[in-house]
Order: C-alpha cells, then structure tokens, then sequence
C-alpha cells in the first residue's frame, strides 16, 4: 500500500511552560504530562482550536480546497471532488537561537529540558535549557 500524501498544518499550539517546574511542555493541546517533573497540564488555546478547525488546505491529488473541520493533528481526509485520501500533519515549530561564542543564528525544535548544541559555523558546544 502506498503512504498516504501529507500536508503540513498551517497552524500550531504555542508554547506552554509547566506551572510547576517552568521547563517547556511538549508541544500540543489537552492533558499534557511535563517530561521534567511528571505533571499534567491542561493546555488550550481558543484562537488556536478555531484556526485549525476552520483551516483549509489545497488537495494534493486535485488543487481543490478542503476544510479540515477539527482541531486534531494528524487528521486523515477524503477530498470530495477526487475521493483523494491525505493526511494534515502537525505544525513543526522551531526556534531560533544564537551561538553565546560567534553570534550565529541556529533554528532548532524546541524540547523540554537541557540540551547541548554544537555550533555548526564554530563548531563549539554550548547548552541550551527550555
């Protein structure tokens, strides 16, 4: 069988800190448990649920608009001028930071807790805490 076509979400949940240790909740909507200190966190965001609800998305198969109708990600849908099968997928959020040694701007997936970074123009480690 062959892998559905996807589609990349225009819309993503903005970062949320954990009330309890104030490190960075993994990214989404809902009940999210902390990967640093194991508490759940009930995250929403109204304009947020709205834009993904009502976001439209070009068919891949056909060009034809397709509204998503739901807040989930990954969602599978059907388009109803080909009957083409596709998937929208979440929103790959980056940040952006700056080497403390050479000023260089790196884009990174933000993930709960420490890291170490290793420049790629100076190549000198440093450590980077969300």
């Amino acid at each position: 069988m062959t892998p559905l076509t996807e589609v990349e979400s225009k819309h993503a949940p903005p970062l949320a800190e954990c009330p309890n240790c104030d490190h960075m909740l993994p990214q989404g909507l809902g009940e999210i448990e902390c990967e640093i200190c194991g508490a759940v966190c009930r995250v929403s965001h109204d304009p947020t649920i709205s834009a993904l609800k009502s976001e439209t998305v070009q068919c891949p198969h056909c060009a034809t608009v397709v509204v998503a109708g739901t807040e989930k990600r990954p969602v599978e849908l059907t388009c109803s001028s080909c009957s083409g099968i596709f998937v929208i997928s979440r929103k790959i959020v980056k940040v952006e930071i700056q080497c403390p040694n050479c000023q260089s701007r790196l884009r990174i997936r933000p993930r709960p807790g420490k890291r170490e970074l290793g420049c790629p123009s100076c190549e000198v480690p440093f450590n980077v805490t969300f």
